[in-house]
This record gives structure tokens, sequence and C-alpha cells, in this order.
């Protein structure tokens, strides 16, 4: 199993890219080890569903759960507020096969890592401001343009900006 633990939370990292034509990318870096997830568009919103994860987790809910989807396959990625620790989460990175629309039988695990939820917030929230930034150019827009969820992203900003200036007060 790929994990790890509390300690090693400031060896954790990501990189969302928004390719062109239905397609992004995520990847996941875990104390210098990456793991790369190719996401499609084309069954559902990535990102809104990211955001909506994130967001479930800034009013407390103590799990959260969303589907990336490949062609075929892809990954379930569940967060998990630590008991033992309530400002942390465990982020469970499960891999499966089956095509969009069949029943998934089995998951395989491809990372999981417990990390602060400010810093996960951090970086997500950074990711997606940059796709946010970069999609108002107009050559970087082309053919991606309706593949971010703009008014649920400037929800989930004031939501996390408020959370991220009290978490790093002081």
């Amino acid at each position: 199993m790929n994990s790890t633990t509390l300690s090693d939370t400031d060896d954790i990292d990501l990189i969302l890219t928004m390719n062109p034509h239905g397609w992004s990318t995520c990847f996941i870096y875990v104390k210098g080890k990456p793991y790369e997830l190719a996401i499609t568009h084309i069954f559902n919103d990535p990102y809104e569903d990211l955001i909506q994860s994130l967001i479930s987790l800034l009013h407390s809910e103590k799990n959260t759960e969303f589907f990336w989807y490949g062609e075929p396959g892809g990954e379930r990625i569940t967060i998990t507020r630590l008991e033992s620790c309530h400002d942390a989460v465990l982020v469970d990175v499960q891999g499966f096969r089956e095509e969009w629309g069949r029943k998934i039988t089995s998951f395989e695990r491809t990372v999981s890592f417990e990390i602060k939820l400010k810093s996960l917030l951090a970086i997500f929230y950074m990711q997606l401001k940059k796709i946010f930034i970069l999609l108002k150019g107009k050559s970087y827009a082309k053919n991606r343009h309706s593949d971010f969820p703009f008014q649920k992203f400037i929800e989930f900003e004031k939501l996390v900006i408020s959370f991220l200036a009290r978490e790093f007060k002081g």
C-alpha cells in the first residue's frame, strides 16, 4: 500500500492541469513519488465534484467522496477527517477498471495519505484558481471554457479564503 502519515504531510503536493477537448490530469506527489490520474469530463464534471466535496469539508462534514472517470475506469477519492486529529484528513485514492455506467466491483489503492485540512484546501484552491485565471485567456480557453464550473468555484473561493485566513492567522 502506498500511504503516508501526518508527520510526512509537508512532502505532499498536487498539480491539476486542464487539457483541451474534455480531459484533465491530476499529478499527486507524495514524498517525491508521482501518481498520475487521467480525468475525462465526458461523463461528469470532475471539477464541480471536487469543489462540492471540498465545500462539504468546509461545512464540517466528516467524510466526502467523489469519482474521477477515465476511459475506461477511473478513481474514487475519499476524504475522511481523522478522529485523532480533527484538523487533518485521510485522502484515499482507489482505482477501478469498469467503464462508466457499469457497476464497480473492485477497487485497488492508488495512494493514501494523511494531510492537514488547511494544507489540502490551500493546495486545491491554488490549483483551481490557476485554471480559473488561465481560462480568462482566449487561446487557453479555446476548447476548455465549458469544462470549468465558474459559479461553483466562486462559491468555494469565498468559503476557503475565509477558512484559510482563520487557520493561517498569527
